[in-house]
């Protein structure tokens, strides 16, 4: 491949343009501020566009190209968000042949080879990506040869060559992200309160054979330590103003000591938030009254909570390691302590019998009779290749995508269909689905008939005629999420 010109003049720092994939959700882009705030800001120009934002993202991305840029990247996971991340980068390619383009993310990181069978990736970065990027980038900036370059895979004269793996880093060693990259503001605009997502560790220590987690993260976790977390909190918030922190961590409640002390920092700078973290349900039922009441008196407001079958045996095949019994343990603390849950259950696992949903129902049902403040949602499942579960499909001879394009439809959100699971069972899934969450909310007098009628529906399963939900959906439209 041709790599980019020298900059023309010594003081001119070379572009470096990360680009956002258009989606129907609007976090934080971390992922991009992580890798920008790891660059020295002296020597590169890190511009962060993200399609979520702009009408059309292509002019902003033309700009910052048209001139002494280095390279153009965009971090990329599974589903309809490949759509515009390959519209994205093959207009570039095709516009700026010359810039190396360079895809990283889950998907990418799971699909280097396929990534790079399209014309218009040329490298891809694999797993934890900060200090990978940076040395990409020395890299690219000299014209030097990417073989061993740990963590990356790339086209060299149309040849895919895969560099060995990096080992992954402690993130303390990683410098505080720089949310002046992005527009902040636009972000809280856009969620609808005034949140900022934070990261406080990378990784996951679990072996659940649905999950990506572990063939990605090979089953490591680094947590950042408490003081840097209250430092960087207080920082953040005397800046932008934000009442609620979404730690976005893959599990934040791994390590209850760090837990107990990062509320600690929080109440000590009587820092005026709430905030959400995500607990595995074996992680709760280990954690002590006195962290609870810690967690809350600190602004823990809701916890989120894989539950994912309803029967101890699918559990236990699944490698999940949790006990049904954890999950209403800690469905009690929450009530306890006024703190909400997302619960979250997978149905149509292969081989799953109809016994087992209806058990994952049930125990949804028994979750959101307990309080308005508990959400279930109910997803269905689809394998996902690098863990157990997708290995013995493909040995059964389950076909996966093969390419970009193909990933691109595969919806393991909002997917309203199963490979195992009969129409018929699918339609009752569906019913419970909706009327579960009218059932339970938060009652008001206005809607006290409806939400007796969705509570029969959910003890009886009479899900026919569903008037309401006809009704409601015309009046809020479901939202189609990446």
């Amino acid at each position: 491949m041709q790599w980019p010109r020298k900059p023309t003049a010594m003081n001119s720092r070379p572009k470096v343009v990360l680009y956002n994939p258009k989606a129907e959700y609007y976090t934080m882009p971390l992922a991009l501020v992580a890798i920008g705030s790891y660059l020295d800001s002296s020597r590169f120009e890190v511009i962060i566009i993200d399609g979520r934002l702009e009408k059309d993202p292509l002019i902003k991305i033309r700009e910052a190209l048209s001139q002494n840029a280095l390279c153009f990247a965009t971090t990329v996971l599974t589903g309809s968000i490949i759509k515009d991340a390959l519209e994205v980068s093959r207009a570039v390619k095709s516009q700026f042949p010359e810039v190396p383009v360079v895809w990283g993310g889950w998907h990418a990181s799971l699909f280097p080879t396929e990534t790079l069978q399209d014309a218009s990736v040329d490298i891809v970065v694999r797993g934890q990506g900060e200090i990978v990027f940076a040395e990409l980038l020395e890299r690219l900036q000299i014209k030097s040869p990417l073989q061993g370059l740990q963590g990356i895979s790339y086209k060299e004269e149309g040849k895919i060559h895969a560099n060995p793996e990096r080992s992954m880093v402690d993130i303390n060693a990683f410098p505080a992200f720089n949310y002046d990259l992005i527009a902040v503001e636009k972000y809280m605009q856009l969620s609808g309160r005034k949140q900022l997502d934070y990261i406080s560790s990378q990784g996951c220590r679990f072996r659940c054979t649905f999950c990506a987690d572990p063939f990605v993260f090979n089953r490591g976790w680094y947590g950042y330590s408490p003081k840097r977390i209250g430092d960087e909190i207080e920082q953040l918030w005397k800046k932008y103003g934000f009442n609620h922190v979404h730690f976005q961590d893959e599990t934040y409640f791994t390590n209850k000591k760090r837990v107990a002390e990062v509320a600690q920092e929080f109440i000590r700078r009587q820092l005026p938030i709430t905030w959400f973290g995500t607990m595995r349900a074996d992680q709760g039922y280990r954690l002590d009254d006195e962290i609870w009441a810690l967690c809350k008196k600190s602004g823990l407001e809701r916890v989120m909570i894989g539950v994912e079958a309803g029967s101890q045996e699918m559990l236990d095949w699944m490698k999940k390691d949790i006990k049904i019994e954890q999950v209403f343990d800690c469905a009690k603390k929450c009530l306890k302590y006024d703190i909400g849950i997302n619960f979250s259950v997978i149905v149509g696992f292969p081989d799953e019998t109809e016994a087992s949903i209806n058990e994952s129902l049930h125990v949804a049902k028994e979750l959101r009779k307990m309080s308005a403040k508990f959400q279930v949602s109910i997803f269905y499942f689809k394998p996902y290749p690098g863990n157990e579960i997708a290995d013995l499909l493909t040995q059964r001879g389950y076909e996966f995508p093969k390419n970009l394009e193909g990933w691109a439809d595969f919806d393991y959100v909002g997917a309203i269909n199963s490979d195992w699971i009969a129409d018929k069972k699918v339609q009752e899934i569906e019913g419970f689905k909706f009327y579960q969450q009218l059932a339970w909310s938060k009652p008001t007098p206005l809607k006290y008939v409806v939400q007796k009628i969705a509570q029969w529906r959910c003890e009886y399963k009479m899900y026919q005629f569903p008037i309401e939900k006809k009704l409601i959906n015309w009046l809020k439209p479901r939202v189609e999420m990446s």
